[in-house]
């Protein structure tokens, strides 16, 4: 999305002859420092006057924090990242309160994700940033606003910034639950060389180069990943690049360049049916079908571009370019629809997204010295080709075709936001938005081919006011209208394409000093139409009206520079307010777990010397809970509990790392569905539902070394 000057975290450069330190809209003051390849400042009442060049701009990099646009709104930095192991960007998400990610279909799909309530699915409800790119995907196969994280390592995410509600004018399409900003960085000066090996055939190779005088925003990362996964049917594997750089090119003038490229291939276990577990005709890890599986690729490039005009002022332009494609085989339903040749689906879907942001901000004392302005455009066109086709359960020769087109999807976007201050302790924010969207649709190919386009327009406002009750301590009350756009194939020609239209309103109290940032909100989350998975058709499938309400909670804090710590805890009711198919109003919303709770702690003793190095350690642990989640015809889901703990030594350049996943070993279910089904080729069918599990991953080990060369 766009980020204004002010809530920029990839430094900006401003050439100046002296520009004093300004705090910051948000919780926390601005920061400036010298440039990366520029020289030093000397300390006031020091340094040699003489070796100064008096005339010599002096470049300074500001980073500002950005204004709060809800009391829930939260950011988590490298240090809260760090505390507990993660093996992928997606786990990472999890820090966010209220935020559960699951991985049911194998190391390689996206990621499900639930959060304050909704069942986000690949990403359908959470819009998702990344270094300035857009990760959602617009009409893919497998589900709206597919959103794969794979390519991201966790040791290069420098901050992930969260915000629930759809309150800031900068929020788009899917920002329906709220959404996720990743900004990249990397600190380890050097070059950066770890392996590892585990539990299930896992291993690792990490490569990082990060200048040793430059920002942590320019550096270049690899990985290497592998398993034989934890049952059959559960292998994967992937690679992934990321390097990004910060140059400056002229006079208060700024590019950052990230450029990344990611491949997987993983195999799935699908679903079992409880009841053959329960009787014992199935292994907890077996797969009816180990066929399941597929491929995934990306790659991207950013070019953001920044021009100060002064402080607190100036112009961005953001360019970029996405590439993507997807290869999946599953099976859902065994032998319900086609007793003799089986249910599996293949799904194709490529996709080239092209678009760029933009924005300028000004200062503009309409009631007071620090009110200002922003105005910004998004835009992106999306060229997409899909496929959806039944297979044969003995040769995958395709049975029949479900879904075959051609999509181009484009988003034009413009929005205005303000920031003013009524009185000294009050400040306004928000402002306006309107997205046009239209849509061209090929189904089929040749001369059969049918074409069709559509197109609309959705406005919204959104906006936050801030209290300043005690210093630290400020009430919030935030109101903004959102939307989700529908999917392409959905669409009748010259229709007015309807989008799932979002209110949502939130009120709470924050507080921030230098070691604790707290939160406690109310929220509630109203819309038009919604979307549930369908095990049928492999997809989200439309539903009726539904409404969350609920309370969230919040607290980071670091009492000593050797330990951090995390909570958050989330309760939301999620409930259909219209009536329509298999659901009625009341019924509570299937899959979506109605408690969260997740905990970080982390401690980083320095153990002092030996033989004049520095020895140092790091341990830490990270706990979920999940309770209550509903499932369709009134039944409810099995609770989770589970731990992840790590240790680290460090000795000088060397470092030792012991992760252990699910310490506990907890036997539990990362995917619950009830629906009818018949894995017995030939066999008359049941139709009466059932409950399906997908299996979590068990206990698993994994140790590392790190060498640190530079």
């Amino acid at each position: 999305m766009i980020l204004s000057l002010r809530t920029a975290l990839v430094p900006l450069l401003i050439t100046t002859a002296a520009v004093p330190a300004r705090a910051g809209d948000g919780d926390a003051p601005a920061a400036s420092a010298a440039a990366p390849g520029a020289p030093a400042a000397a300390p006031e009442g020091g340094g040699d006057p003489a070796a100064a060049d008096v005339g010599a701009a002096l470049t300074v990099v500001v980073q500002g924090a950005p204004a709060p646009r809800s009391a829930s709104e939260t950011v988590r930095e490298r240090a809260e990242v760090r505390a507990a192991p993660h093996r992928t960007a997606s786990d990472v998400l999890q820090l966010v309160p209220g935020l559960f990610a699951s991985q049911h279909s194998g190391e390689g799909k996206a990621h499900q994700i639930f959060f304050r309530g909704f069942d986000a699915v690949h990403g359908q409800d959470l819009e998702l940033w990344v270094a300035g790119a857009p990760v959602n995907e617009v009409s893919n196969v497998h589900g709206q606003g597919y959103a794969d994280l794979h390519f991201v390592m966790p040791e290069v995410i420098r901050e992930l910034r969260a915000q629930p509600g759809s309150y800031d004018p900068r929020q788009g399409d899917f920002a329906v639950a709220g959404t996720v900003r990743f900004e990249l960085g990397y600190d380890e000066p050097g070059i950066t060389v770890a392996a590892g090996a585990g539990s299930d055939g896992a291993r690792r190779l990490f490569l990082a180069y990060h200048p040793e005088h430059a920002d942590e925003a320019t550096f270049a990362a690899f990985e290497a990943y592998a398993t034989d996964g934890f049952g059959p049917a559960r292998a994967a594997s992937r690679t992934s690049l990321v390097a990004q750089g910060v140059y400056p090119l002229a006079a208060g003038v700024s590019a950052r360049v990230m450029a990344s490229a990611f491949a997987a291939r993983f195999a799935s276990a699908g679903v079992l049916r409880l009841d053959d577990l329960e009787a014992g005709k199935v292994d907890r890890l077996a797969s009816y079908d180990p066929d399941q599986g597929g491929d995934s690729s990306r790659a991207q490039l950013v070019v953001d571009l920044r021009a100060a005009r002064a402080p607190g002022e100036g112009l961005s332009l953001a360019p970029f370019v996405v590439l993507r494609a997807l290869r999946l085989r599953s099976n859902f339903t065994g032998y319900l629809e086609d007793p003799t040749s089986g249910d599996a689906t293949q799904q194709l879907n490529e996709a080239v997204t092209v678009g760029a942001t933009a924005s300028y901000r000004l200062r503009f004392p309409l009631l007071s010295e620090r009110d200002t302005f922003e105005a910004g455009v998004v835009a992106r066109s999306d060229w997409i080709e899909q496929s959806q086709r039944r297979l044969a359960a003995v040769d995958d020769r395709p049975t029949a075709t479900l879904v075959d087109g051609r999509v181009r999807a484009t988003d034009i976007a413009g929005y205005l936001d303000a920031s003013i201050r009524p009185a000294r302790r009050i400040e306004v924010r928000g402002g306006l938005r309107a997205d046009g969207l239209a849509y061209q649709v090929l189904d089929g190919a040749g001369e059969g081919a049918a074409a069709r386009g559509a197109q609309g327009v959705h406005v919204g406002g959104k906006g936050t006011v801030d209290a300043a009750l005690l210093p630290g301590l400020h009430a919030l009350a935030s109101v903004g209208q959102g939307f989700r756009s529908p999917q392409a194939r959905s669409l009748g020609d010259g229709e007015r394409a309807p989008f799932t239209r979002v209110l949502s309103a939130e009120a709470g109290l924050r507080y921030a000093d230098e070691r604790v940032r707290a939160s406690a909100a109310l929220f509630h989350t109203r819309l038009s139409d919604d979307l549930v998975f369908d095990e049928a058709t492999g997809r989200n499938e439309p539903v009726p009206a539904t409404a969350r309400t609920g309370v969230a909670l919040d607290a980071v804090a670091h009492p000593a520079p050797w330990l951090v710590s995390s909570v958050g805890l989330t309760y939301t009711r999620a409930a259909f307010t219209a009536s329509g198919g298999r659901y009625a109003a009341g019924d509570l919303l299937p899959f979506v777990p109605q408690v969260v709770a997740r905990a970080d702690l982390a401690v980083t003793p320095r153990l002092g010397a030996l033989f004049g190095r520095r020895l140092e350690a790091r341990a830490g642990a990270g706990v979920t809970l999940l309770h209550r989640r509903p499932l369709p015809y009134g039944e409810v889901g099995h609770d989770a509990l589970l731990t992840d703990v790590t240790a680290h030594l460090r000795y000088h350049r060397v470092e030792l790392g012991l992760d252990v996943y699910n310490l506990l070993d907890a036997a539990w279910f990362d995917g619950e569905f009830v629906y009818p089904s018949s894995f017995t080729r030939g066999a008359a069918p049941d139709l009466l539902p059932a409950r399906h599990v997908t299996v979590g991953a068990p206990r698993s080990v994994f140790a590392s070394l790190s060498l640190y060369i530079g």
